[in-house]
């Protein structure tokens, strides 16, 4: 795995194949770089769906494919965080998911990653037909 950090510019960039073996590393990397700028709140929330994503990313974006990559970006800005989550899958169209708390879908396996995704996140956005998706996270900041 591959990691940048720019302490200047409050950045963290990973990049991995696709490989579920790896997030924990991710999560670790994630969980070191954010905590000193968020509360264990939204540590807990940013650590839990940057691994949803990750996850999704490998399994469903990649297809378990280790010559794929997966990139993560986390920036921490005055007022949000962002969190970006890439895969070189195929995408596909978030309008099409099944709600997985309706009744005829509580049983069913997988869905629920992005519907955490947007329980816990301030904004959620799928970007380049469904291979990025990208979350924001409101900080607020205290007045000097």
């Amino acid at each position: 795995m591959k990691k940048v950090v720019s302490d200047a510019h409050r950045r963290l960039h990973l990049e991995l194949p696709s490989d579920v073996t790896l997030l924990d590393q991710v999560i670790d990397e994630t969980e070191a770089f954010i905590r000193p700028y968020v509360d264990d709140e939204a540590v807990y929330r940013i650590v839990l769906l940057t691994s949803e994503a990750v996850t999704n990313a490998i399994e469903h974006g990649n297809q378990t494919d280790p010559d794929k990559m997966v990139q993560v970006d986390l920036r921490v800005m005055d007022r949000q965080i962002d969190l970006r989550v890439r895969d070189e899958g195929s995408g596909f169209d978030p309008g099409k998911l099944k709600n997985p708390i309706a009744q005829d879908h509580l049983l069913d396996e997988g869905g629920r990653g992005i519907f955490l995704m947007h329980a816990m996140a301030d904004e959620v956005h799928f970007e380049d037909e469904g291979r990025c998706v990208r979350m924001v996270f409101h900080r607020t900041v205290p007045d000097a």
